[in-house]
């Protein structure tokens, strides 16, 4: 019988009149079926089942027909189908967030859009439920009804026009596949067409877009479920400020298991009923390949614990959270982010700190969410807060403009007048607003030869505004050349006609080559239509061999011109500006900057370099720390006379602390630490012990700095009086 109905099915999909005879049934009722959801609010991802792209109509109505007489759990490991041997739960999820199957409580069930199209046979109710739910399916369709397009084209068309930020066409092949099976395009030379049946499907569908900065749009926002509306209602003065920092946050496999939400999802569901602590540990493990020792497991699960998704039940297990039973019935990640800006600071906060006219990066993020974090006094890890950024974008909260750089989307503002937020009382530091960057028009460059009375935070600010500043193109030549001055490339801005924007040089001696700058501003976004002949006489005029081309971003095309060309190398001014930022705290060398100004780095792999940098500092700066620490404590035992540890028994201690490192990096960070400079540790043959506890040694390193700064104000000062007196 199964095989007689899916015949019959498999052949209506084929013929067009069948189609013209359902859809206006289909068009009546289809507001009933599907509820459409706006851009920010759709999917990213699109599913994909097991088998040929040509099977998959077959596979979801023997789907449909198992969970509509068998009702599956969300945290069912598989769906066991004839033939194709079944769906795991990753391929469920991104079926329900496609608007495919429906969760009912703990269940998952075939959604009223599904079982319309099982009992039809109408190709347009699936694609309706597909468009209205995943982003990029109908205005797929819309790209091709002028003519057909490559896959690479579509591809274009997605990143450019609708900011999907894909590296492959992979993406665009998966919505194909869909809208070839039920018959919207068709596939042959290279190329992707739309036919009649998709042209009539068209017609019948709204297109959706990202919205513009500004947009007046109106949201609506479901209600809030009672168990996460309890949670809001505590959100007073006081329930804001006792929220977890949510300093150390560690969601695994992202990537490979379907998303964020849905990893999130996985998780909470392994605490339903409930898990003891090395059942938790045991199901990280088997389910998240990068997950694999048990303090990354542990660190999984003091993430739900912050996020508000687990709650203790004894000393030895854990159990979802009413408000995470909530969310994962509803499926709905706006129920998610109530329950994590119930949980942690510095959350729903982030929409309004980005919610300006000069958007505020990463870095300066960082630097901003110490005024929200009252029990802490100090700022969040970098990591900490690409955390959130990148939650906020997975519920449709945020759009990512660059590396560094999101905006607010509408969703995200009505979001965020939803809820109570935490009102920090200090407002420096902000990126000043376009109608108050009239006092930095001016033409000096007090910044390059004053640099001891502007911090590091000052100069990126100044980076960030002018190169929105599209009325006075000279302010973003001298702030970009004072950033790189900042950084160790002393310069000088020249501009003018026919000239160099600026210049500068990296290196020292011999050695040294000089780089010539050519500085492009956007009050708008990325950089479009600047030319960009004449560049080689230019270099030639100061004795150049490369040149940094400097602005907000740049358009694809514009990008890929400056990438071709081996003598430009392409930086984005958020990097620019994050970079000089974390010189502060982390500081580089010249050597660990050349990837900076590098031309035959890519523009967009630039940024992937200069993290790789910091993160080696990182681990250094933790390594040493933790050495200490080692040290330290073995001190403090008293079955240890004299507190010494040879090099085999540190490195053993360190590998039970999670790190894997080489013993020619351990001896040269014991080395560090024991000279006379620092005098934290003390070495006898190949033995170490402490000499100064773990905030002493802390102390001593800092103060290198600030002898540092004294030594080079005396000399500046006696240079001076030296040349006052010549005069």
């Amino acid at each position: 019988m199964r095989a007689i109905t899916l015949a019959i099915l498999v052949s209506n999909f084929s013929k067009d009149c069948s189609i013209t005879a359902t859809m206006n049934v289909a068009c009546m009722t289809m507001g009933d079926l599907i509820h459409p959801r706006t851009w920010a609010q759709r999917s990213m991802g699109m599913p994909v089942l097991p088998g040929a792209k040509s099977t998959w109509l077959i596979t979801l109505h023997a789907l449909i027909e198992e969970l509509s007489t068998n009702r599956q759990p969300a945290s069912s490991d598989q769906v066991s189908l004839p033939r194709t041997g079944g769906l795991n739960r990753h391929q469920l999820q991104r079926l329900v967030r496609a608007g495919l199957l429906a969760r009912e409580g703990a269940t998952v069930m075939p959604s009223a859009a599904a079982t319309s199209w099982q009992q039809s046979g109408d190709p347009a109710v699936l694609v309706q439920a597909l468009h209205c739910n995943v982003r990029f399916v109908g205005e797929a369709m819309d790209a091709l009804y002028s003519g057909p397009r490559t896959h690479e084209q579509l591809l274009r068309l997605a990143r450019e026009e609708f900011d999907l930020q894909w590296d492959t066409p992979a993406p665009v092949r998966d919505r194909t596949g869909w809208l070839a099976v039920t018959g919207m395009v068709e596939l042959f030379d290279r190329q992707v067409h739309l036919t009649e049946a998709g042209r009539r499907v068209l017609a019948t569908i709204e297109l959706g877009k990202p919205e513009p900065d500004g947009t007046d749009t109106v949201v609506q926002l479901a209600p809030t479920p009672g168990a996460i509306a309890r949670l809001v209602e505590q959100l007073d003065e006081a329930g804001l400020r006792d929220r977890a920092d949510g300093a150390n946050l560690y969601i695994p496999g992202v990537a490979a298991n379907g998303g964020m939400l849905d990893a999130l999802q996985v998780l909470t569901e392994a605490a339903i009923p409930s898990v003891s602590d090395e059942e938790f540990v045991r199901f990280v493990q088997s389910n998240f390949p990068k997950a694999q020792t048990v303090a990354t497991a542990r660190t999984a699960k003091d993430t739900l614990k912050a996020l508000g998704l687990i709650q203790r039940t004894s000393s030895k297990s854990w159990a979802a959270t009413p408000a995470a039973l909530t969310w994962v019935a509803s499926g709905e990640p706006l129920d998610l982010a109530r329950t994590v800006h119930a949980a942690i600071a510095f959350f729903c906060e982030v929409l309004g700190e980005l919610d300006h006219t000069v958007r505020p990066t990463t870095g300066t993020l960082t630097e901003r969410s110490s005024l929200y974090l009252p029990n802490r006094g100090k700022p969040l890890s970098r990591s900490a807060v690409n955390t959130r950024l990148n939650l906020l974008q997975a519920c449709g909260l945020v759009t990512r403009l660059s590396q560094t750089t999101y905006r607010t989307t509408t969703l995200g503002r009505a979001f965020k007048d939803s809820l109570p937020c935490f009102q920090p009382n200090d407002t420096a530091g902000r990126a000043p607003s376009d109608g108050a960057t009239g006092s930095h028009h001016g033409d000096s460059l007090s910044g390059i030869t004053h640099q001891s009375s502007s911090t590091a935070s000052h100069i990126a600010a100044e980076l960030e505004d002018a190169a929105r500043d599209s009325a006075n193109s000279k302010r973003l030549e001298k702030a970009a050349i004072v950033a790189l001055s900042y950084l160790g490339m002393p310069g000088q801005h020249v501009g003018g006609p026919g000239a160099v924007d600026g210049h500068v040089r990296f290196g020292v001696g011999t050695d040294s080559r000089i780089l010539a700058i050519e500085a492009k501003t956007s009050a708008t976004g990325p950089v479009r239509d600047q030319p960009l002949f004449g560049l080689p006489e230019h270099r030639a005029r100061v004795g150049a061999h490369v040149h940094l081309l400097i602005g907000p971003g740049f358009e694809r095309r514009m990008l890929k011109e400056a990438d071709d060309d081996p003598a430009i190398a392409v930086i984005d001014t958020g990097l620019l500006a994050e970079v000089v930022r974390r010189q502060e705290q982390t500081p580089l060398t010249l050597t660990e900057l050349a990837p900076l100004v590098d031309p035959a780095l890519k523009g967009a792999h630039r940024c992937a370099a200069m993290r790789g940098c910091w993160e080696a500092q990182d681990i250094r700066s933790r390594l040493e720390y933790a050495l200490v620490d080692i040290l330290n404590a073995e001190a403090e035992d008293p079955l240890e006379e004299g507190g010494w540890l040879d090099l085999t028994s540190i490195r053993r201690e360190l590998r039970t602390r999670g790190y894997r490192v080489d013993e020619g990096t351990v001896v040269e960070a014991l080395e560090f630490l024991a000279s006379s400079r620092i005098g934290a540790l003390q070495r006898s043959k190949q033995r170490y012990r402490c000499t100064a506890s773990v905030h002493t040694a802390g102390q001593r390193i800092k103060a290198l700095g600030y002898q540092w700064v004294a030594a080079t104000e005396l000399h500046q000062a006696t240079r001076s009086g030296d040349e006052a007196a010549q005069a």
